[in-house]
């Protein structure tokens, strides 16, 4: 029997321990699952969302303007001296009458077309919306990246600094050393701290930022996966013309379309008659006259159509040929805006190539230079340590070699952000350059 309640207290702790491990677990994040998880909880999507739906109901219901109006009266009749002297003499009526009723215009294809372009360019804009997130998302997560391992240099070299101080300030209890050594080794240590404390500072802070774009709690532990030296790309990055769908050149287009459509519209205003039809159904056979006797039924029904031509239209100085041209002002505007929005994207895509192939370079420098630093670091330590080299000379080449690290980390990072950008700009799924 103990033996038994051995094993089930070992059980009981065993999956408390494995509950625990699993409520403490930190939620480790590649960048895609980043995405994702913004896709679902921010609210600026979700905002865009509401918006997009309403564009499309408005679409749906375009054509309501010829939908039929219906009305239906009913009154009543008896005469004032009829209240006052129950004796008189008079005639009581009650009648029902109803009416339907219909228009139809020809702006009815202008507004339905309107309402069908706004919601396509509202499905643009929710599209941007998203990939805005989407690059925000990515730009930070490489951001936190960077900061990451730059942290983890500084911490490396702060080690480095503190073993120097303690080397040295044994060898100066030893007697092989002199004070001013073992100072200038402890001003090197104790000056690197404040930078670690400050670079882990503002991580937790972009952290707690990044959180709440991802739609997380705030005391949620994240981890991310990923390295900056595993996203080099030093291929070359070219862009096809054809496959180039530029957000602000569609919205243009989108713009563009509407104001042709504002051109139809005021021509149709100016010059296209209107139609309407009606009909008309009366029914007075409660009518009761002063004898007490009812007349036969009175009912009819009546069908009338009409048509309205306007004819301002065909006088040029007219406010409906007025707007026909500012509409056609508009059109001419936007065409010249869609001209030069084309050429300054060539442009952006040409500049910001140019700007990739600089950033590869300077990692291909950065690399040789970062291997350089390392093996001058090691010569000059393997120096100092036989006392051919002073300890200035050892900080430098620590230093030398931290920055070059640094610097190589921080190019990377310039570098995906700038293909990350002209992925935004062309309008191609992130990720396609370069593979």
């Amino acid at each position: 029997m103990k033996k038994i309640n051995l094993i089930l207290i070992s059980v009981f702790f065993a999956a408390s321990a494995v509950f625990a491990q699993e409520t403490g677990k930190k939620r480790v994040l590649t960048v895609d699952d980043a995405v994702e998880l913004a896709r679902k909880n921010n609210v600026s999507i979700a905002r865009s969302q509401i918006t997009l739906d309403a564009a499309l109901r408005t679409k749906n219901h375009s054509w309501n303007s010829v939908s039929p109006s219906a009305s239906v009266t009913a009154s009543s009749s008896v005469p004032v001296d009829a209240l006052s002297d129950e004796k008189s003499k008079y005639d009581a009526s009650l009648g029902v009458s109803a009416t339907v009723s219909v228009s139809l215009s020809t702006n009815l294809y202008t507004t339905m077309n309107a309402a069908k372009i706004a919601y396509e360019s509202g499905k643009l804009t929710f599209d941007e919306a998203v990939k805005s997130v989407e690059l925000g998302v990515r730009e930070a997560f490489y951001g936190l990246l960077y900061e990451k391992e730059n942290i983890t240099l500084q911490e490396k070299n702060l080690e480095i600094a503190k073993t120097q101080y303690n080397n040295n300030l044994a060898k100066y209890n030893q007697g092989r050393l002199s004070e001013i050594d073992v100072l200038s080794a402890e001003v090197n240590y104790k000056s690197k701290i404040p930078t670690v404390e400050s670079a882990r500072t503002a991580l937790l802070n972009d952290m707690a930022s990044f959180r709440q774009t991802l739609g997380l709690d705030a005391d949620e532990e994240i981890e991310l996966s990923g390295s900056l030296e595993e996203l080099i790309n030093l291929n070359e990055i070219t862009v096809d013309s054809d496959k180039i769908n530029s957000s602000s050149v569609k919205a243009l287009e989108y713009k563009l379309a509407s104001a042709r459509n504002t051109v139809l519209d005021k021509r149709f205003s100016a010059f296209a008659p209107s139609l309407s039809a009606s009909f008309k159904w009366s029914d007075s056979s409660w009518y009761l006259g002063y004898d007490g006797t009812a007349p036969d039924a009175a009912k009819s029904a009546s069908v009338s159509l009409s048509a309205t031509i306007p004819l301002d239209g065909v006088l040029p100085w007219s406010s409906r040929n007025d707007a026909v041209d500012s509409a056609k002002d508009s059109v001419k505007d936007l065409e010249l805006q869609l001209e030069n929005e084309k050429k300054n994207l060539e442009r952006t895509v040409q500049s910001s190539l140019r700007s990739i192939k600089q950033s590869q370079e300077s990692i291909r420098y950065k690399q040789a230079n970062v291997t350089l630093a390392q093996k001058t670091r090691d010569m000059t330590a393997e120096a100092y340590n036989r006392g051919t080299k002073d300890l200035l000379t050892l900080q430098d080449a620590d230093t030398s070699l931290l920055n070059a690290q640094v610097s190589l980390k921080s190019e990377t990072l310039t570098l995906i952000k700038a293909i990350l950008n002209l992925e935004d700009t062309i309008g191609v799924p992130f990720g396609t350059l370069g593979k």
